[in-house]
């Protein structure tokens, strides 16, 4: 919280290899945020810088270009090849109360070795320290490699997901987060492009329970790591509709030197006309954040407030503290006694408006809370 006005910001790590689609959740994070907030509670989502919407729209006019193909190949969209910043404010309509997220979006082929050159290097190394750092991390998680990799192939699957590297990551800021136990400390594992194996998407079938069997199979040592070195995080399930719109027409593995086993498993989809993007799922992320980090910058809020309040206190009692009457008539001719009630009122007012930020925060969360996570999330700790 700055001292000038309140500013809370918050670190939000996505953790994933390349293609999994790291820029079109966060998105879609926007975009439907928007929608959500700005429909059912009196607390708005914004880009909160130019570039950010820049970079937002044009992975949203991808995406609707692609769908509008009607055979939609996700491996044909481009990869990240650059590190940026996402930077959204989240803060209530009419009040002067942002609360920021930054995320940060890299090449996922960082994650699986560390880039390629030590320029690479070196940049990779500040984004695990940014992901060390968060107080969120978010795991997306390709649902068609989890679901279709058949028998022949199941013996590539920890490999491909890049669980090793995935760990080392999670281990690391775990034990930040047990160095830091006022704070925020929650993973999600969130399998995305689910539009195939949940009922609630259109799908003909229920895969839903196998789905999260495998997540918790695939990562367990990820899971154990977490409730080891950080026992008071929170560990959260939670599977998306990256599109809404699609439906799995083939999986076939086709060589790649660079992957695991020589071999990548590439889907192609169908498009459902309309062709209009329906991202279940999202909406529980986002609830699931904004909860999170506005209950820390309430739980910062009063802390701050307590203290300015002592400090009031104190400069009040200073102020009209009696010292006799030949020193208190000097105090009042030197001036020393009005600068004690300047100061004195100048800590008031401080006070008065951290219990007014105070307030607006427990707002916040009363608006959140209205709204029920649906079936999909689940708690995994």
């Amino acid at each position: 919280m700055d001292a000038q006005g309140p500013v809370f910001e918050y670190k939000i790590g996505l953790l994933a290899p390349s293609q999994v689609g790291k820029s079109t959740l966060i998105a879609g994070l926007l975009t439907e945020g928007q929608r959500l907030l700005n429909r059912e509670t009196a607390v708005q989502l914004t880009a909160a810088d130019r570039p950010t919407r820049n970079r937002i729209a044009t992975t949203d006019n991808l995406v609707s270009g692609a769908l509008k193909a009607r055979v939609f190949q996700p491996r044909l969209m481009p990869s990240t090849s650059d590190p940026s910043w996402f930077r959204l404010l989240l803060e209530p309509r009419g009040r002067d109360l942002p609360i920021r997220f930054d995320i940060l979006d890299y090449p996922g082929g960082w994650l699986e070795n560390g880039g390629e050159s030590s320029e690479h290097e070196h940049k990779w190394n500040e984004c695990e320290a940014f992901l060390a750092d968060s107080s969120v991390l978010i795991v997306p998680i390709d649902s068609v490699l989890l679901m279709e990799a058949g028998a022949e192939h199941a013996h590539l699957l920890t490999s491909q997901l890049r669980v090793f590297q995935i760990k080392q990551v999670v281990l690391r800021w775990a034990k930040n987060r047990r160095e830091r136990t006022g704070e925020p400390a929650m993973v999600i594992f969130c399998p995305v492009k689910c539009e195939t194996y949940l009922p609630d998407s259109g799908s003909l079938q229920d895969q839903s329970a196998e789905l999260r069997h495998q997540v918790v199979d695939q990562f367990s040592e990820v899971l154990e790591s977490i409730r080891e070195a950080a026992p008071h995080a929170s560990i959260r399930y939670l599977p998306i509709d990256t599109y809404g719109c699609v439906e799995l027409v083939s999986a076939r593995w086709t060589p790649h030197a660079d992957a695991p086993g020589g071999v990548i498993l590439v889907p192609k989809y169908r498009v459902r006309p309309p062709g209009t993007i329906v991202r279940k799922g999202l909406d529980d992320l986002i609830s699931l954040l904004c909860r999170q980090l506005v209950d820390s910058a309430r739980m910062q809020s009063e802390q701050t407030t307590a203290q300015r309040q002592a400090t009031a206190r104190h400069s009040r009692e200073y102020a009209d503290l009696r010292e006799g009457f030949f020193r208190d008539l000097w105090l009042k001719v030197n001036g020393e006694r009005s600068r004690r009630e300047r100061v004195a009122d100048d800590h008031q007012e401080r006070y008065l408006e951290a219990q007014e930020t105070t307030k607006s925060l427990i707002d916040v969360l009363a608006a959140l809370a209205e709204r029920q996570h649906g079936p999909r999330l689940h708690h995994l700790s």
